[in-house]
């Protein structure tokens, strides 16, 4: 089985380590963010709405119904460590109660969709997008490890873009969302689920009713993205529910 080598695994988290000290200067902080969010008004609302919702956890899980018939044992390994990502990055936001940009700056912020105030440390949809770029990249067969870490840092930087996090979130997010997704890689392969016909059956139904709901009405704060999600939703049924569609036996 091909995967990622060490280097790969580990140097995404100890750049953002590395980094987080410096960024823990308010001023910087600050600095950074507010260069980076007014640069990127530049671009289209829409385009920096629909990059954003690629981090939320529902447009996640709506993507993986479309790997799940060649790779179960990577949706396993996400759906494995989605609870405990959401749990520490919560956890972490509630103990740090950080503010958001707009309650600091005011109207220096360009913001689009909602005028977020608090709970900005982590980012949540930088730990998202890392967490699933974690399990891609270091899952057996890996593949096209530069596109999905420049995917994950795009997605992690509309977060500045659209006025919600400090540069600070986005390196917080990105450690708590590659831990939790090389500890869901462990526990998809110590608990080999991905081989059972009942639990393929179980993350098949919950990753249909995502899509699903995505596409029928889920309200993620951007209302620029909305129709992004629905082509998401689509795409991703279409791809599962190909004829001959039939599960393949995990990596």
């Amino acid at each position: 089985m091909k995967t990622a080598p060490p280097i790969a695994l580990w140097l995404v988290p100890a750049i953002a380590l590395s980094a987080l000290w410096p960024f823990c200067d308010p001023a910087r902080n600050q600095a950074w963010f507010l260069a980076f969010n007014h640069l990127a008004a530049a671009l289209p609302e829409t385009f920096w709405s629909d990059l954003t919702v690629l981090g939320d956890t529902l447009v996640d899980l709506a993507l993986l119904l479309a790997l799940l018939r060649r790779r179960p044992d990577l949706v396993l390994a996400v759906l494995l460590a989605s609870l405990p990502a959401t749990l520490l990055s919560h956890a972490i936001k509630d103990a740090f109660d950080m503010a958001r940009p707009y309650a600091v700056l005011g109207e220096q912020v360009h913001v689009i969709g909602l005028h977020l105030r608090v709970g900005s440390f982590p980012s949540g949809h930088t730990t998202g997008i890392f967490l699933l770029a974690a399990v891609l990249i270091g899952g057996p067969r890996a593949a096209f490890t530069v596109p999905i870490l420049a995917l994950a840092l795009l997605v992690g930087l509309s977060r500045m873009a659209v006025g919600a996090h400090w540069p600070l979130d986005l390196l917080g997010g990105i450690l708590c969302g590659w831990a939790c997704g090389l500890a869901g890689l462990y526990w998809a392969r110590r608990l080999d689920w991905a081989n059972r016909p009942g639990a393929r059956w179980a993350m098949r139904v919950f990753l249909l009713g995502c899509a699903a709901t995505l596409f029928l009405g889920y309200d993620s704060g951007y209302p620029l993205a909305r129709p992004f999600e629905q082509v998401v939703a689509l795409l991703a049924l279409a791809v599962h529910l190909v004829p001959g569609w039939r599960m393949e036996k995990a990596a």
